[in-house]
């Protein structure tokens, strides 16, 4: 797929990003050829049928990348039969289990415990997470985090931890990234990535509306 697309790579991404509806999008006559020549080969289309919005596939559209970490998730937590259980998507902790993260809370005697059964819950820009003792007993909530790693690299050759536009929205590699992502099966990056993608789009949006008004005044 990659070899077919390198060089097209810009103009597909900006065709994605494009609402036909809005305007209509300049192209050249080579692109456009070059991009629906890629209907005629069938493993492509059985390789991106999935990702289009009118697909008759069976699996329907990919989930996100948050859908995906709680699909991860749930794969890798057995199915408790505590009668203590909360229920729904409440995950008794596992210790061995990387996706799973500790829930540490004060109770009312002031001593620190650990949470029983934990779950992830997106909300607005970022994602929750959660941790009680049983069924009927107090919920707490915190935000999810990734836990920071311990030698970050700032200065030594390679990609630095601080270059971050590769988790941009318009990204052209969002979707290798995303299955980095997933398949690193850590639910405080996938929160951490979530969460900066929901600014950037909300840094875009105030952008348009200071554009918008400084044409109106």
């Amino acid at each position: 797929m990659r070899t077919w697309t390198d060089n097209i790579i810009g103009s597909i991404d900006l065709y994605a990003q494009h609402n036909p509806d809005s305007s209509l999008l300049p192209t050249t006559n080579d692109v456009f050829d070059q991009i629906t020549h890629f209907t005629f080969i069938p493993v492509f289309m059985e390789m991106i049928g999935p990702y289009l919005e009118d697909s008759d596939s069976e699996v329907g559209p990919p989930p996100t990348l948050l859908q995906r970490i709680t699909i991860n998730v749930e794969t890798q937590t057995e199915v408790s039969t505590d009668d203590d259980h909360p229920g729904g998507e409440w995950m008794k902790f596992n210790l061995g289990n990387p996706a799973h993260y500790p829930f540490v809370y004060t109770d009312d005697d002031t001593r620190p415990r650990a949470a029983k059964y934990i779950r992830y819950l997106s909300l607005k820009d970022g994602v929750v997470h959660q941790g009680t003792s049983g069924k009927n007993k107090p919920i707490y909530a915190a935000p999810l985090h990734a836990c920071a790693f311990p030698t970050p690299n700032y200065r030594r050759p390679g990609i630095k931890d601080t270059d971050l536009y590769i988790f941009h929205p318009s990204s052209t590699s969002r979707i290798i990234v995303d299955d980095a992502l997933y398949h690193l099966g850590d639910p405080g990056v996938i929160a951490d990535v979530h969460m900066l993608r929901v600014q950037y789009d909300e840094v875009m949006r105030i952008k348009r509306q200071c554009l918008e008004l400084d044409n109106k005044e």
